[in-house]
């Protein structure tokens, strides 16, 4: 009996999503631009819509200088958002880098939180940690600024951010133009199916417990 609820378990959590696309690349295609520009109208700052193994995110990318269009596909290697998952992110050889992937993800939360007018703001604030070359931008103002130090100030660590990945782009794999971005997304929602399998192993669990610890007749 404890070995067959063992092996329910196991095979719900090794079934749990992101546990097997870890190991291998997956496709990921983007299927909006958000519809907000920045203040210069040059740049799309709102939350990206991408397409990652069939499920749809809403995600800011945290790259700069490379570009990506509606409509592109590429594939990238998903990375768990911990310290030793940022060390094979694209700017993971940045001084503090798990510092820095931190205060992305936090301003990435604020998507949604704050108004649209921010999210010009807020984009550049992430820009800003890995590339100098945005905060010399006429988009890098005093809103920017502010939410970069409010980000700079958090106390964070990697618990908050439990489930989250990094989809770091494999260069060469991409539909048109150059090397695509990179995003942080969050945890992702199980499907029905793994949430039951997962209760029909706990619920197994239960049920040997109860066993286990019944009184004999």
């Amino acid at each position: 009996m404890r070995r067959i609820v063992f092996g329910v378990l196991s095979l719900a959590l090794f079934l749990a999503p992101g546990r097997a696309a870890l190991a291998s690349p997956v496709n990921v295609s983007l299927t909006g631009a958000g519809g907000v520009v920045s203040h210069d109208g040059t740049v799309f700052v709102g939350p990206y819509q991408i397409q990652v193994g069939g499920q749809t995110f809403n995600a800011p990318c945290d790259d700069y200088t490379d570009e990506i269009w509606v409509g592109e596909t590429w594939q990238a290697n998903k990375i768990p958002f911990t310290a030793a998952g940022v060390s094979s992110a694209l700017f993971g050889s940045h001084p503090n880098a798990d510092h820095l992937y931190l205060e992305a993800a936090y301003l990435t939360t604020l998507f949604g939180k704050e108004p649209a007018s921010d999210y010009n703001d807020i984009s550049y604030a992430i820009w800003g940690l890995f590339e100098p070359s945005a905060l010399s931008s006429s988009n890098y103002d005093a809103g920017a600024a502010a939410f970069l130090a409010q980000a700079e100030s958090a106390k964070l660590s990697f618990r908050e951010f439990t489930g989250w990945e990094i989809l770091v782009p494999i260069d060469g794999s991409q539909s048109q133009g150059g090397r695509p971005q990179e995003f942080l997304i969050p945890a992702a929602t199980p499907e029905p199916a793994t949430l039951a399998l997962l209760g029909t192993g706990l619920v197994a669990v239960a049920l040997f417990r109860r066993r286990k610890h019944a009184p004999e007749p």
